[in-house]
C-alpha cells in the first residue's frame, strides 16, 4: 500500500514583506511605565489612546506634551508629559513587565490593578445596524498596512456620529485599538464609536468606557466577562460576522 503525502514548499519571504514588529516603551514625565511590542506607525496615537484607555489621563487635553524617540535596532519610545497628580497615581498601578502583542495586561503588579474600577458612562443612542456594517466596509477599505503586507494586522476605527473619523492598524489588537483612539483624540472630534476587527475580551470593553466611548463593535465572540462589564457600565456592545449578521449583548 502506498500513501500519498503533500508536498510542503518554504515560504519564500524574499518576495514578500513582513509585518514589522519593534519594542516601544511608553514613559511619563521621562519615567519609564510600560513597554509593548507594536507596528512602528502612529506613536503618538498609540501612547495618547493607551493613556486615555487606562486612565492614566482622563482626556487628551490631559497631556501637556507628546515626544517621540528613536533608538534605532533598541526600538521607539514615546514620552508624555503630564500634571504631577496623574504621574504619581499612575506609578501606583505601574505596568511591571513587557506588554505582548497578544495580551493587554501582561506584567499588571496585581489582579486588583488589572480589574480597575470603571465609571459607568450615561446611555448612548444604539446605532443602527447598517451603520456598523458599513463602518467596517469603510474600515477595511482603507487598511492600507494590511494591504502592503498580505495579512497579520489587526485594525481598529473610530466614529463620530456615523463618520469615519481614522483608521489605525497593529500587529496587536489592543494597540490597534489605543492607536485609534489615540487619533480621536486628537482629532478634537466626540467620538461615540469604536470597531475592531479582533475578538473581544474584558480588557477591550474597560478601554473603551474610560475613553468614555458609548459603543463597541468587535468581530467576534466576546467573552462573558467583556458582557458583564459592557451591561454593568452602561455600554453598547456588538459582535459582527464579518461586518453582516450582528448580535447585541448590552
Amino acid at each position: 500500500m502506498s500513501v500519498q503525502g503533500t508536498e510542503w514548499q518554504t515560504p519564500d519571504t524574499t518576495e514578500r514583506q513582513l509585518p514589522p514588529e519593534v519594542p516601544a516603551a511608553v514613559t511619563l514625565n521621562g519615567e519609564g511605565f510600560a513597554v509593548f511590542m507594536v507596528t512602528p506607525r502612529d506613536l503618538e496615537d498609540f501612547a495618547i489612546g493607551f493613556a486615555i484607555s487606562e486612565a492614566i489621563v482622563s482626556s487628551f487635553d490631559d497631556i501637556q506634551a507628546v515626544t517621540l524617540h528613536e533608538h534605532g535596532a533598541e526600538g521607539r519610545s514615546i514620552d508624555l508629559t503630564i500634571d504631577d497628580d496623574a504621574f504619581f497615581a499612575a506609578l501606583k498601578r505601574k505596568r511591571l513587565l513587557t506588554g505582548t502583542t497578544g495580551c493587554g495586561l501582561c506584567g499588571l503588579d496585581s489582579i486588583r490593578a488589572a480589574m480597575r474600577a470603571l465609571a459607568p458612562l450615561s446611555p448612548h443612542p444604539v446605532p443602527s445596524t447598517n451603520s456598523i456594517s458599513a463602518t467596517f466596509e469603510a474600515m477595511q477599505s482603507r487598511q492600507m498596512l494590511n494591504d502592503i503586507y498580505g495579512g497579520g494586522l489587526h485594525a481598529a476605527a473610530v466614529c463620530s456620529e456615523g463618520r469615519l473619523i481614522a483608521v489605525r492598524e497593529d500587529i496587536g489588537r489592543h494597540n490597534a485599538m489605543d492607536k485609534a483612539l489615540g487619533a480621536g483624540a486628537r482629532s478634537g472630534e466626540t467620538i461615540d464609536m469604536v470597531i475592531t476587527t479582533s475578538r473581544c475580551s474584558s480588557d477591550l470593553v474597560q478601554k473603551a468606557v474610560s475613553a468614555r466611548v458609548g459603543t463597541l463593535a468587535v468581530m467576534a465572540t466576546p467573552s462573558d466577562l467583556a458582557v458583564q462589564l459592557a451591561q454593568e457600565n452602561c455600554l453598547n456592545l456588538f459582535s459582527c460576522n464579518r461586518g453582516y449578521s450582528f448580535t447585541r449583548y448590552s
